[in-house]
């Protein structure tokens, strides 16, 4: 499989639910229209990569063997079955719960899925759609309205394992050709950077100490792309992971911005929060490289229509207490802030040093002493930039936003930090005491993913409950859950009752 191949199969996985989507749940105009944009956008990419010239040198191989890829297949289908992927596993963590709901509600229910007199808690007094990060299931839920439900567990099993095939491939390009592989696999699902072993002692600590404030900024840092992140939510872990490697590939290494925004919208249907942390990165690197090519036809039509139509779904969302859709509210921290004003800034400043300053610090050395180290040096003052402001929206904003915002530049981060360690063995820093920083890192990586993972019985796919039965668990908060009497629902959806 070479870069271009794999470049194809991303876009492709990524865009097959989109198309589900725009036929099934839109009107004839809309659908029409996202289709035939959506199809045009994307033949315009697959000839353009196919008469592309790649960049081998910043490659670890012009190629991945075939034997590889069956070894990388092999022990992506182990993970999922760690990872519990569709149920079929280990046993899930609580929420899988939603995520078997949702599959059984679009199996069971036409397209577009609405509830017209649903009263559930007594919060929804109005007809109501579907309104969550379908991507993940709907290809499960299209091929069970014709099988039945007895494959929809191993489907979705099998569909979250592509996704995560996928990163594993992006990340074996990417890694620098002198390290181990099976050192970078370990580091990048464990969440581990070079320099932040510290970060796990919260997870020793938290028995001891109570600073509740350093846990609140430090958490979704240390969840970023670990196991525990695949575990409960892997549609946000392959829009991260295969988002950042993406961008990253096309616009910084190639320095190509023509299919970036076609791109970035295929990852919203995926996770809005998701594809908004990535589509930072993209935006800042399409202002870096002075937009080149970034004006063109398939860009701009294709990202510009599929972007309207998914926020158009997204901002008809309800609002409760804990969010309010895509406009994220001022979130109750319990008054800790007000009331301890002193340690939560000495926690911010903290966060800052440690999580940031330590290994920028190494990175900025290295990098600040070649000259073929300078776009990576601004992007390395981006990186910085970005982690310092992204737990800010912890203070007045939503949790996940922050912990999407932190999960994505920690990928780019990894990504860096892997070349940097690559001089590093080259250079004068002891490769004992590196050795040795990597054995702390990874063993506290370990010792972190096991006590946070949890896993519980669930109930399969078929035996979950219906979103309008009072049995319902408490999982399906009011974020699921859009409003019909919206632009999207009265001008763009089609008009289709719940049966």
């Amino acid at each position: 499989m070479t870069i271009k191949n794999l470049k194809i199969l991303t876009v492709t996985y990524l865009l097959l639910p989109n198309l589900i989507f725009i036929l099934t749940w839109l009107n004839p105009l809309w659908a029409t229209l996202g289709f035939v944009v959506s199809i045009y956008s994307f033949y315009s990419f697959v000839v353009n990569t196919n008469q592309s010239n790649e960049d081998f040198s910043a490659l670890r191989v012009k190629q991945i063997e075939f034997s590889t890829i069956l070894y990388l297949a092999f022990f992506t289908l182990v993970l999922g079955v760690i990872f519990s992927l569709g149920n079929f596993g280990l046993g899930q963590s609580y929420d899988y719960y939603k995520h078997n709901t949702i599959v059984k509600e679009l199996i069971e229910k036409p397209f577009p899925v609405v509830y017209e007199h649903e009263t559930r808690y007594g919060i929804l007094k109005e007809p109501a759609i579907l309104g969550y990060y379908m991507a993940y299931y709907l290809p499960t839920a299209i091929i069970c309205k014709f099988v039945g439900f007895g494959a929809s567990n191993i489907l979705l099993y099998l569909w979250g394992a592509i996704g995560i095939f996928i990163s594993f491939s992006w990340l074996y390009f990417l890694s620098p050709k002198n390290l181990n592989i099976i050192l970078v696999f370990v580091l990048f699902l464990l969440g581990a950077t070079l320099f932040k072993p510290y970060l796990y002692a919260h997870y020793l600590l938290k028995n001891v100490v109570s600073l509740p404030m350093i846990q609140y900024f430090i958490w979704p840092s240390g969840i970023s792309f670990n196991l525990i992140n695949i575990h409960y939510s892997p549609q946000h872990h392959i829009v991260t992971t295969v988002g950042v490697f993406f961008v990253y590939y096309e616009s910084f290494i190639r320095k190509d911005n023509r299919f970036v925004l076609f791109f970035v919208s295929l990852l919203l249907m995926w996770s809005f929060l998701g594809a908004f942390s990535v589509g930072v990165i993209a935006g800042f690197l399409v202002l870096y490289r002075r937009f080149s090519n970034f004006f063109s036809v398939a860009n701009l039509a294709g990202g510009g229509i599929i972007t309207f139509i998914m926020a158009s779904y997204f901002l008809a969302h309800f609002q409760d207490n804990r969010f309010s859709g895509f406009i994220w509210t001022f979130a109750d921290i319990s008054g800790y802030l007000y009331q301890k004003p002193f340690i939560s800034i000495l926690a911010l400043v903290g966060y800052c040093i440690f999580e940031v300053g330590i290994y920028i610090f190494f990175m900025y050395k290295l990098f600040a002493s070649k000259n073929s180290y300078n776009d990576k040096l601004v992007l390395l003052g981006f990186c910085a930039a970005y982690f310092i402001i992204s737990p800010l929206y912890r203070i007045g904003f939503n949790n996940d936003l922050a912990m999407r915002l932190i999960s994505t530049i920690k990928i780019l981060i990894f990504v860096l930090l892997m070349f940097s360690y690559s001089e590093m063995l080259k250079s004068q820093v002891s490769t004992k005491f590196l050795r040795l920083y990597m054995v702390l890192t990874i063993i506290l990586g370990i010792f972190s993913s096991m006590t946070t993972l949890k896993w519980e019985e669930v109930p399969s796919i078929a035996e979950s409950p219906n979103i309008n039965k009072a049995d319902i668990p408490q999982e399906i908060f009011l974020q699921y859950f859009a409003k019909k009497n919206s632009f999207f629902g009265n001008y763009m959806m089609k008009q289709t009752s719940e049966k």
